[in-house]
């Protein structure tokens, strides 16, 4: 094997979003640790966050001219180009992510780099130049790993004809595998909510539904004030620390889902959060997430947290039923005081039953990972001939 690997990882990297620099710390720790000197740099928005979150190397592929003669020497100088992972392939209501995405590992291949698609979900495809890229792109990908088993059947009917591996969401690689479950018994419980909004989202999504969606999670925050003393944390995963994020800010989504509560005063409103450790410090603190952002279901199942999710995209309806949690997740309609009490109630009443509960499901979601890391192994084994 050689002595040196490198890998340029493609992905929402650098926008400040945690959910998704969550997904690059688990490229790396993988890539680390099927090697442990691998070097690696990420396309970013923003490479100084980059930098300072995971320390590896960050590269601006926008916009002028200098900057992509210089993405296109970057991916030249790597051997390996990794596309993922995340909701890279899905078609939004005002712009084509898919084919956006696509061009960078058309570029990889191009120019003949090693192509690996990893951890990627597919969302809502209805425009026919996506239906028709995707295939044509990934059939000429060296190996693909989905997140999900929707996602490799959306592939197959789009007609690609490539193995298409599953491998359980990349975050969790940057956590340890629970193997003893514990409970700490807090005096009262303590509660992460999670805020996003749904515009853009897809065609599926009502985006009506939302102000009476925070509505409900604010009378849902109120019950848990009001009968169970709880600790309410309100966890921006999509800001910045000192502005507002110009596309979809988490921290606007909590303010305005606080102004319907009676007990706003006696939550905790995170302005953000600056590194994943933070993150994961606070959610590992927690008796439930209920959450709104796809990764702090993750994350908080990851780390053995009860989970109550609302289903506003497919690939949240896909993780719960990978992690046999679908009787704890909710529709955007049916996200209601109502329905959602009794599950609260039971998750609080039994916490540490719900905990075992939820680090079995994450640990068979896992254990689906284990034929495509022999894959991937042997994959990254290979010698490579510029």
């Amino acid at each position: 094997m050689p002595k040196t690997k490198s890998a340029l990882i493609c992905g929402y990297y650098g926008n400040h979003n945690l959910g998704d620099e969550a997904l690059l710390a688990g490229i790396i720790c993988l890539l680390r640790k099927q090697f442990k000197d691998f070097s690696i740099a990420a396309l970013s928005n923003d490479p100084s966050y980059t930098i300072k979150l995971h320390s590896v190397k960050g590269v601006k592929h926008t916009r002028p001219f200098q900057r992509r003669v210089g993405y296109i020497l970057d991916t030249f100088k790597h051997p390996y180009f990794i596309f993922g992972g995340g909701d890279l392939l899905r078609d939004g209501v005002d712009c084509h992510v898919a084919q956006v995405w696509l061009r960078h590992l058309e570029r990889a291949i191009q120019l003949r780099r090693k192509t690996l698609v990893l951890g990627i979900s597919v969302g809502e495809i209805w425009r026919s130049e996506t239906k028709a890229i995707i295939p044509k792109v990934l059939n000429k990908v060296d190996l693909i790993a989905v997140r999900d088993e929707d996602s490799r059947l959306k592939l197959q009917q789009l007609g690609v004809t490539r193995t298409i591996h599953i491998i359980n969401d990349l975050a969790l690689f940057a956590l340890p595998i629970i193997d003893k479950v514990e409970f700490a018994n807090h005096p009262s419980p303590k509660i992460g909510i999670s805020v996003r909004t749904l515009n853009g989202r897809g065609m599926s999504v009502d985006t009506t539904q939302y102000p009476k969606f925070k509505k409900n999670m604010a009378a849902i925050a109120d019950l848990l004030v009001e009968k169970y003393n709880a600790e309410i944390h309100l966890i921006p995963f999509h800001t910045y620390e000192n502005s507002f994020h110009h596309d979809a800010d988490d921290y606007v989504s909590l303010l305005e889902t606080l102004q319907y509560a009676k007990y706003s005063e006696k939550m905790i409103l995170h302005r953000s959060v600056d590194s994943l450790e933070k993150l994961n410090s606070i959610i590992s603190q927690l008796d439930l997430m209920i959450g709104t952002r796809l990764h702090s279901l993750i994350l908080a199942s990851g780390l053995g947290i009860p989970i109550i999710g609302v289903e506003y995209d497919p690939k949240v309806t896909s993780f719960v039923q990978e992690v046999g949690q679908e009787e704890f997740c909710f529709s955007l309609e049916d996200f209601t005081l109502e329905r959602v009490a009794n599950k609260i109630e039971f998750i609080l009443k039994s916490p540490l039953e719900n905990r075992k509960r939820t680090v079995h499901g994450i640990n068979q979601y896992r254990s689906k990972s284990q034929p495509f890391l022999s894959e991937l192994s042997s994959f990254l084994d290979e010698r490579i001939g510029d």
